[in-house]
């Protein structure tokens, strides 16, 4: 076997090659095929073998290693980066990390590749489910209580999205089985699959519950038996603003204002 290796003067390890001998991310046909080996397989290869957990790398870097067959659009690679996410990849951007310059990528967590062997299933989450499960956990990340377009209480310009996360990551053995996905903003959703790893058990959390006052524990009980924490009138109000048009809120804004400084009456 050749050593391809033109970049650091050193040869690559035996999973860096594919089977003709050439560098995974050099390859322009999947082997034994005649169908083009795809952007997201040459990036996991690549990534793998030229930076380090915690490395940072740029979209120019991406562009020299994968040559002229690569798209020159930003939005292209982006969204071949993001489309590793299900494969263990952990890649934040300044989109994720304003201490990141605007182009910078930092690997974090290295996930599949195609020198580990045939690419994961890919289990996609339906829609049908994706509703089912926003609805169950009342549409809010079930990991920081945040809603959707909510800013965040220590980042005030940041607005929550939500998205489906696994209570044990895909990585871990976990399926998309309703009981293992949950509703978890953007923000929570890597660091939670990639840093958690096997989530609560009950057999854990009993003993801290049976020391709860008896107060506690109907509160709990309460909570568990709404399937939700239980919020007041004004929690429950402040979900249906969220609803209204941005004219309707800010109508109600200074409705509020009006009431609160005594230049209306409350009906």
């Amino acid at each position: 076997m050749t050593t391809d290796n033109t970049a650091d003067g050193h040869p690559y390890p035996p999973q860096a090659y594919a089977p003709s001998g050439e560098l995974w991310w050099r390859l322009k046909f999947a082997p034994g095929t005649r169908r083009t080996f795809g952007d997201e397989q040459k990036l996991a290869a690549w990534l793998t073998f030229n930076v380090e957990e915690w490395g940072t790398f740029t979209m120019g870097d991406l562009r020299r290693a994968l040559g002229e067959d690569v798209p020159n659009n930003a939005e292209h690679l982006n969204r071949r980066l993001r489309n590793l996410r299900p494969d263990g990849w952990r890649i934040p951007s300044n989109a994720d990390d304003r201490t990141l310059p605007v182009g910078t990528y930092r690997l974090e967590v290295k996930g599949w590749h195609p020198g580990l062997g045939p690419r994961p299933k890919s289990d996609a989450v339906s829609d049908g489910d994706r509703r089912r499960v926003f609805d169950r956990d009342d549409r809010r990340c079930v990991v920081c209580g945040v809603a959707s377009q909510e800013p965040y209480p220590d980042e005030s310009n940041a607005k929550a999205v939500l998205t489906i996360g696994h209570r044990i990551a895909r990585n871990l053995g976990g399926s998309v089985e309703l009981d293992n996905l949950q509703t978890e903003c953007k923000r929570c959703n890597e660091p939670v699959r990639n840093e958690l790893g096997i989530p609560e058990t009950l057999a854990a959390l009993l003993p801290e519950v049976r020391r709860f006052r008896k107060q506690d524990l109907e509160t709990l009980l309460s909570w568990l038996q709404a399937k939700q924490r239980i919020r007041n009138r004004v929690d429950t109000a402040y979900d249906r603003t969220r609803r209204l048009s941005a004219t309707e809120r800010e109508e109600l804004v200074q409705t509020l204002r009006d009431i609160v400084q005594g230049r209306e009456n409350i009906q």
